[in-house]
């Protein structure tokens, strides 16, 4: 009787420490062929992935949405003026912009104008951009973009080559 309890206990004791009821079950392929930061062979996984590499403020990332000979322009009212820059200037901006902030949450809206065929799009939506600088400074706005996307085949992830920016920031 003594050793049934005993075995009872060790079978017990051996089953508590192989399975832990709170942890999931190892999954060996992980996330392998997830796209957690957006599909960007489609025009709503390429907003997705614009957002994530915003919010997570990553210059990495976002530049690889940006073709090489991407432009973006806005309108400078002080000039009355177009004012417009290439890749490398938008990059080296977010990339400030994205270290002297805590946060940055972007919120893409509904579609103002969706036109795409297989390699060409232009879409136009709605955004909201909130920016935390430090706990007294928060700064919001919103605008629309208008944005001009393009890909060599309809298997390729899409990119952004023109931002024309309408907003209030």
């Amino acid at each position: 009787m003594r050793n049934r309890i005993y075995l009872a206990i060790l079978t017990l004791g051996a089953f508590m420490v192989s399975c832990n009821p709170f942890a999931p079950a190892y999954d060996e392929d992980g996330l392998v062929g997830q796209n957690v930061l957006g599909n960007r062979k489609s025009v709503d996984g390429f907003f997705q992935y614009f957002k994530n590499s915003y919010e997570l403020r990553d210059t990495s990332l976002y530049g690889r949405i940006l073709t090489h000979d991407f432009r973006f322009t806005y309108f400078d009212f002080d000039q009355n003026a177009n004012v417009t820059w290439d890749k490398e200037t938008e990059l080296a901006l977010s990339y400030n912009l994205f270290r002297g902030v805590q946060q940055i949450t972007l919120d893409w809206n509904f579609y103002v104008d969706r036109d795409t065929s297989d390699t060409l799009g232009l879409v136009v939506r709605n955004f909201t951009l909130n920016i935390v600088e430090n706990e007294n400074s928060i700064y919001s706005g919103s605008g629309r973009a208008r944005l001009s996307l393009r890909r060599s085949t309809p298997y390729e992830p899409w990119m952004l080559y023109d931002w024309f920016d309408d907003s209030d920031f």
